[in-house]
């Protein structure tokens, strides 16, 4: 069989963004992005993907098409179902980060035979009482048309890296300050009542990584280990002094950790 390599950006039918290289006979894998973000946020590992990846935009997000009052998880299922078909691709290595790692979950816990490896990074899961109301505050925040902005980047990096990378501050914030509430709500919305969110691991055998921040306050590690504890095949990474977006600031460390996971 002769291997063909498909490498562009562009839309599928139902006008999901995406930026990809695949080859058809091996196994891609996908990033899933965190809410009120993009493809761009996947900066450092486009630096590790060089080949065999495919990056979109979540529904209502960056380019993607913004029709969307209301969202379920099982839209962004439709969602990523649909990007497959376009491809035609049958098995898949999905990795998502934030709200992307709930919906990689979601996808996967109901298509088992599609997925190969997945990896959540920064994944929220049975938050306590306390957790659940600093979430709901933020979105009540937002939804009042105030801004969150400056208030997430200062959970998401340590204060010693930002002093250091101002640039990231500020893409960061110009990033998140595009958005418009009228998109950005209803994933937020989804985000911020993810505990209702139930899955059933009775069948779920899939290989899974987890990894987290050490002092992430939205996706903490009792998090992450509470949920390693109901996937059978499951490993756990805390990454030492590290916030909710070290898939950024500690990314050499978390690359390395993913390529030896999918290796």
């Amino acid at each position: 069989m002769t291997q063909t390599t498909i490498n562009r950006s562009g839309y599928d039918k139902n006008y999901t963004y995406y930026e990809c290289n695949i080859d058809t006979d091996s196994v891609p894998t996908i990033f899933i992005h965190g809410v009120g973000l993009d493809i761009s946020m996947w900066s450092q590992q486009k630096k590790l993907f060089k080949k065999n990846y495919l990056f979109y935009d979540l529904i209502n997000h960056g380019k993607t098409k913004k029709n969307k009052k209301k969202l379920k998880y099982e839209d962004f299922n439709i969602q990523l179902k649909e990007l497959l078909k376009f491809f035609n691709i049958k098995k898949i290595n999905l990795i998502g980060f934030s709200i992307g790692s709930i919906i990689a979950l979601n996808f996967s816990t109901k298509y088992k035979e599609i997925v190969n490896k997945l990896i959540l990074i920064s994944s929220v899961y049975n938050r306590s009482l306390n957790e659940k109301k600093m979430v709901l505050s933020r979105y009540k925040i937002a939804k009042k048309g105030g801004s969150i902005s400056n208030l997430a980047i200062k959970r998401w990096f340590t204060k010693k890296f930002l002093n250091k990378n101002p640039n990231v501050n500020n893409f960061f914030f110009n990033l998140l300050e595009k958005n418009k509430n009228e998109n950005f709500l209803p994933a937020y919305k989804l985000f911020a009542n993810s505990n209702n969110q139930k899955f059933d691991f009775k069948k779920f055998n899939i290989p899974t990584l987890l990894i987290t921040g050490e002092k992430d306050s939205n996706s903490t590690p009792e998090m992450s280990s509470k949920l390693s504890k109901k996937i059978k095949k499951s490993k756990l990474k805390i990454i030492s002094n590290a916030r909710h977006m070290a898939i950024y600031e500690n990314a050499i460390i978390i690359n390395t950790e993913i390529k030896k996971f999918l290796k």
